[in-house]
Parts: structure tokens; C-alpha cells; sequence
């Protein structure tokens, strides 16, 4: 069995066979899949999404593109929604993307970055509260990531690095702060060199596989929508990096993923 720690179910990629997308998942082996949301409404989608199939979990937040959207009472309407729902099992998407930021407006690069900082910090005060694992985005913004949790989480949640992009040198900082490491199809990529070696010094008791679908497809379906049914490639992957079996990696990352995300059964 593969869990998929990281997918976007409720995007509009699945509008017309979600149903039989999700089917198909579990029929190729992955026992469980953890939608992230992005921002409110898509919080409300993804518990829809977790009532409706059993195979389904969530995670809600706010995106850091989203970080306009953010208000404490918006994220107190999140918080309730996670409280009172069993299959919510951690908080996320949240955390820090410098790559959209419009560089040749620098007044509006330190305007978003404030407030993209401002969502992430009180995304980790309410994981540090509701005692849930928080599903860190990180792009472009590793030192800022790093300083951010460093300055605020307790290390008394094991939280999650989504779709891990920083260095084999970063790896021993994060995990200090009880990080754990979501890796998706990116480890297939020819030129995944990077990833491969932050791969290499994760402690294996903190890696998770993850899609991000409808995106980062691996090989060999590179630019076709992905879905969860794709963690094998990854997985295989994976397995060739850290020379050990593809079932070792499928049973290391189902029971990490269990323990994070402590709401799964």
C-alpha cells in the first residue's frame, strides 16, 4: 500500500471523472489520499471530497498565493471546520512561494511577503493548538521557511515539508525542528540531481510520497494530468536512490505517513 500524502482532488482537472479517477486509484494499490486545500472555499470542497469516498482524507488551510484571502476569522472558520470533522487531519496548505512574487515591483514583493508570512505563522499557531501536523509549501523561500519555523513551532508536532525542494544540506535543519518530507514525481526528472541527494540524507523514518496531482506528473507520463495512481513511479524511484526494494520504500512511507498524519484509519 501507498498513502499519497499531498493531492488536489477538488481542482478542475477531475471535473469529469473524479469518480472513476479515484476508483482507479484504489485499485492500484494506494490505500489512502490526503487533499489539500488552498484557501476557504477549497477547504469546504475537500471535506465534501473526504465524506464522499472512504479512501479520502484532508488537510485545510491557506495557500501562500492565497495569503490575500487571509483574516482571523477566516482562519477561525477553518479551524472549526477541522475541529468538527474526523477525516480534517492537519492544516495546509500553508508556508512561503517567492516564485509568482513580481520581481520589477519591489514594493509589492515586500507587501505580499508580509502577508504571506503573517497566514503562515498563525497557520503554525493553530497546528501548535489543535496539536495537528501542519503541510508546509516552500518555493523559492527556503532561509525564510526555515527561520519562520524556527521561530515558532515547539517541535512537539511533527509537521511536513510538501513536496520538498530545498537542499541535502537543509535537510538536517528542517528535521531538527521535527520535519518530516513529502517527495512527488519531481524525483524522476532527469535533472531531479538536487532531490536525489536531499533523498539520500533524509532520515528514512521522515519521507512521504505525494502526487501534488493534477501536477508534477513523473515519468514516463510526464505532462499528462497526474493522479495518485502515479506514487508507484515515484516510489520505484525512490527505491533505486537508496538501493533497497520498491516494497521496503511502499510499507517505510505508509507507516510514516500514518504516524504524521495520526487521524488516519
Amino acid at each position: 500500500m501507498i498513502i499519497d500524502v499531498h493531492a488536489h482532488y477538488d481542482d478542475n482537472a477531475f471535473s469529469e471523472d473524479l469518480n472513476s479517477c479515484l476508483e482507479r486509484v484504489k485499485e492500484a494499490g494506494i490505500g489512502y489520499v490526503i487533499n489539500a486545500a488552498v484557501d476557504y472555499e477549497t477547504s469546504v470542497k475537500s471535506i465534501e471530497l473526504a465524506k464522499k469516498f472512504d479512501n479520502v482524507y484532508c488537510v485545510l488551510g491557506i495557500h501562500p498565493e492565497y495569503a490575500e484571502t487571509y483574516s482571523s476569522e477566516v482562519l477561525g472558520k477553518i479551524s472549526n471546520l477541522i475541529e468538527n470533522e474526523p477525516k480534517a487531519v492537519g492544516i495546509g496548505e500553508t508556508g512561503l512561494d517567492y516564485y509568482w512574487l513580481p520581481k520589477d515591483k519591489p514594493d509589492e514583493v515586500l507587501r505580499l511577503k508580509a502577508l504571506q508570512k503573517v497566514n503562515f505563522i498563525e497557520h503554525i499557531r493553530m497546528s501548535e493548538s489543535l496539536r495537528l501536523p501542519l503541510v508546509v509549501h516552500d518555493r523559492d523561500a527556503h532561509q525564510d521557511t526555515l527561520n519562520i519555523l524556527k521561530d515558532n513551532v515547539s517541535g512537539q508536532v511533527e509537521n511536513v515539508l510538501h513536496c520538498y525542494s530545498g537542499s541535502a544540506e537543509m535537510v538536517r535543519d528542517f528535521a531538527e525542528l521535527n520535519m518530516s518530507f513529502s517527495v512527488g514525481g519531481v524525483l524522476t526528472f532527469k535533472n531531479a540531481v538536487k532531490l536525489a541527494e536531499a533523498v539520500k540524507v533524509m532520515p528514512r523514518e521522515r519521507i512521504l510520497i505525494e502526487t501534488d496531482s493534477p501536477y508534477l506528473t513523473p515519468v514516463p507520463y510526464r505532462g499528462k494530468r497526474n493522479d495518485s495512481s502515479y506514487t508507484v513511479y515515484t516510489a520505484r524511484r525512490m527505491a533505486e536512490i537508496l538501493d533497497v526494494s520498491y516494497e521496503y520504500i511502499c510499507e517505510l512511507t505508509t507507516d510514516n505517513a500514518l504516524r504524521v498524519f495520526g487521524k488516519l484509519h
